[in-house]
């Protein structure tokens, strides 16, 4: 996940979904977040939005969605790395 990170830092998007998927989706979701704060402190937007649907959705589907996206992006890796693997004998 950190060279995902470092790659999406870098701004090389497209590496950091070939890296590890799910960070690249949390930096994704961070950098949506952070434009977010950034209108709400600038400009006094607030974004109501957000409030409905975390409350429509619940605090416990959320957090199995990531737990999903983490073992989705890992599942990924791993696979391709297996195929490396395979594919190098």
């Amino acid at each position: 996940m950190t060279a995902s990170v470092l790659a999406f830092a870098r701004g090389e998007i497209l590496k950091s979904f070939y890296n590890q998927p799910a960070a690249a989706l949390f930096c994704c979701v961070l950098a949506g977040i952070a434009f977010l704060a950034f209108l709400t402190a600038i400009f006094g937007v607030y974004i109501g939005f957000l409030r409905r649907f975390f409350a429509k959705a619940g605090i416990k589907n959320i957090i199995l969605a990531l737990l999903v996206v983490i073992a989705a992006g890992w599942a990924v890796t791993l696979t391709r790395a297996l195929l490396e693997t395979a594919g190098a004998r």
